[in-house]
């Protein structure tokens, strides 16, 4: 996910809404959820483009966590 600070523009993830088909910017919760994260994560009274920030600048752990025992195997092997 890739998101620029505070503003819309071409790195803004927008999805198709289910019931109307149109596009919709992510919601602070599925930006959380995307990256792994529980749902109150950011919810420390911040803005919410701040929050948005903020999991753009995330690591998706579940995937670094995965990642993490082949590469330490690919380095250990070289």
């Amino acid at each position: 996910m890739l998101k620029s600070e505070g503003s819309v523009n071409r790195s803004t993830h927008i999805i198709p809404d289910k019931e109307t088909g149109k596009l919709r910017l992510l919601t602070p919760i599925e930006t959380k959820r995307l990256q792994s994260f529980p749902d109150d994560w950011t919810n420390t009274g911040m803005p919410e483009n701040r929050r948005y920030f903020m999991m753009g600048n995330a690591l998706v752990t579940k995937v670094i966590n995965r990642l993490e025992p082949v590469l330490r195997e690919i380095i250990e092997n070289q």
